[in-house]
């Protein structure tokens, strides 16, 4: 008998479904890729690192968001 492993969300407990996110997770690092756009277009050149460390700071980035830049921080420093 062979038992197939769902892959979970490394940052929670829920399936995940895209690049090793859930829904909810994956949900926050399109909006975060959504806005990047926009940042470049407003602000000129940002690199992804500083606009993350950027929006880590402001206090209205909702929670998933911010479990997203930290991972995404981490990978930016590989």
């Amino acid at each position: 008998m062979t038992v197939k492993l769902e892959s979970r969300c490394i940052l929670c407990v829920r399936k995940a479904i895209e690049e090793k996110y859930c829904k909810y997770h994956y949900e926050a690092l399109q909006s975060l890729r959504v806005h990047y756009e926009i940042w470049k277009s407003r602000y000129g050149k940002i690199s992804w690192h500083d606009y993350l460390r950027r929006l880590k700071k402001i206090k209205y980035t909702g929670k998933w968001v911010k479990e997203v830049i930290e991972v995404e921080l981490k990978m930016c420093k590989k």
